[in-house]
């Protein structure tokens, strides 16, 4: 089989979870067989991150299509980049570029895929379904996101099951977190326990201060010696008010000496190794990033048992699970951790050893790759 170029289109140039998987996509890809590139719609974090991996991006815009404002030009710009770099695939990572993509590969006679990343739960119409006799594959990151495809019963033969994969190397027990406690004036003997996510709605921010409220309150013997970490920022403008909401909250609850916001962080892999128990608190998260960088990194898990979570998570081996939105139950869990350190221990391994059979970011790529031979050999 020739080189194969392949033209990647995602809808923002901002970096959040998925667009992190797609950076570990492209990152690990056998450049001796497939020649990457991509059409982002501005400039951004992402367009410096992908240039750094010395993958050419070009500038289109993707105008929202119910508008029509737009469309059929960037639909013929997109034609014109496939015939003009010899493109065989068109690999899709948003839900506004899927059409786009699929319509350019139809018109120049190559092969599209999309890749869904979401899970739909509030729309009257799944779009993405609708539409989905357009790409010649669909990659779904775990089952709960392939089901929204199932027609009879039956999931359909193109669409493809490939959970995320994390880079093992970069996000391991043996890395040290003393710079981060030390950052934060955390006691070497203080549990830490943390949450990671962008700031949003459904991250379940607010279930897991309010758990740290029910502990501080009932748990005297912990106020001096557990402290809660959240780690990340907002995003998306939308969601620029929710970290002063956030620390409202916890000034509320009366547990702001208790509770740190690190920001925005570069370096996640040191933020995990502060930590002694990781919480995913999302209503139905499709297949969280930061589960499968949590476990690489050795720590107990508990998370919502929603989504794509129960997937990766088994519930008491390396994790246990509680109900969106239950502060008391995950107080109770955590609880439950703080009390029994060797278990604790005992599940972050478990999770440690799952990661590096299931979930390795090498694994990830090698199934993305075999379909992309299966489709352009």
């Amino acid at each position: 089989m020739d080189r194969v170029n392949v033209l990647y289109l995602h809808e923002t140039s901002k970096i959040s979870g998925a667009e992190n998987s797609l950076i570990n996509l492209v990152k690990n890809l056998d450049r001796k067989r497939f020649s990457p590139c991509f059409i982002l719609p501005e400039d951004g974090p992402l367009v410096s991150e992908i240039k750094s991996l010395k993958i050419p991006v070009i500038l289109i815009p993707f105008p929202k299509i119910r508008y029509g404002l737009g469309v059929l030009k960037t639909i013929g710009q997109l034609r014109g980049f496939i015939k003009e770099k010899n493109i065989s695939l068109v690999h899709s990572n948003s839900i506004r570029t899927h059409i786009y993509g699929s319509i350019a590969a139809k018109y120049t006679g190559i092969f599209s895929i999309w890749h869904q990343r979401n899970l739909i739960t509030n729309e009257i119409i799944d779009l993405d379904r609708l539409f989905s006799f357009l790409p010649d594959r669909i990659i779904c990151n775990s089952a709960a996101i392939a089901r929204r495809f199932q027609s009879r019963g039956h999931i359909p033969e193109k669409v493809r099951i490939v959970l995320n994969g994390v880079d093992t190397v970069s996000f391991n027990p043996s890395i040290d977190g003393a710079k981060i406690r030390e950052e934060f004036a955390i006691q070497p003997n203080e549990i830490v326990v943390g949450i990671a996510s962008r700031f949003n709605l459904q991250k379940g921010h607010e279930t897991f201060l309010n758990a740290a409220a029910i502990i501080l309150s009932c748990q005297t013997n912990l106020q001096n010696k557990i402290r809660f970490l959240i780690a990340g920022g907002a995003v998306f403008r939308s969601d620029k008010k929710r970290e002063q909401y956030l620390q409202d909250v916890a000034k509320k609850l009366g547990i702001s000496d208790r509770v740190i916001f690190t920001g925005f962080r570069k370096d996640m892999p040191q933020v995990y190794a502060a930590m002694d128990i990781f919480v995913l608190a999302s209503d139905a998260e499709p297949c969280g990033r930061v589960i499968f960088e949590a476990m690489a990194s050795g720590k107990p898990l508990i998370a919502t048992d929603s989504g794509g979570t129960p997937e990766i998570v088994q519930d008491g081996v390396s994790g246990y699970l509680f109900t969106f939105g239950d502060s008391q139950g995950l107080a109770e869990k955590i609880l439950y951790f703080c009390n029994n350190p060797d278990l604790a221990k005992k599940m972050g391994q478990a999770g440690r050893k799952r990661v590096e059979d299931n979930f390795s970011i090498e694994k990830n790529v090698r199934q993305i790759e075999d379909i992309y031979i299966e489709l352009c050999q």
